[in-house]
């Protein structure tokens, strides 16, 4: 009896030891493709008019936004951070407009107003 004690016992603790190990591993969640953003929410918020920030796909050149918006009247574009640029246009369309220009786009991830965030402090 006592053998199998000392047999039973480790192998017990073996097959515990590698079924909560088992519960403990899950499998990597692969990253959330970026959305084309809601631009009828977008129209209810408030924005900072004439303003909003593109991002672009990876080693994309700024150049596809010159293409895609500058018959609305580029004023400003600049680099904000990574792949993202505020662009501040003269002849606002609107945002859902400028979704529906790059609907099709791999290169332009996505475009959205500046919205305003309130500071209730």
């Amino acid at each position: 009896m006592e053998r199998v004690k000392q047999l039973v016992l480790p192998g017990l603790m073996a097959v515990v030891m590698t079924v909560f190990s088992g519960c403990a591993v899950t499998p990597p969640t692969p990253e959330p493709a970026v959305e084309k953003h809601d631009a009828e929410q977008a129209e209810r918020q408030p924005r900072v008019p004439d303003e909003y920030l593109v991002t672009l796909a990876p080693d994309v050149d700024e150049s596809i936004i010159y293409e895609y918006y500058k018959r609305f009247g580029i004023k400003y574009l600049h680099l904000l951070e990574g792949e993202t640029y505020l662009l501040i246009v003269s002849n606002d369309p609107g945002p859902h407009e400028m979704d529906v220009l790059i609907e099709n786009e791999m290169r332009i991830k996505l475009v959205q107003p500046n919205l305003i965030h309130w500071d209730y402090r």
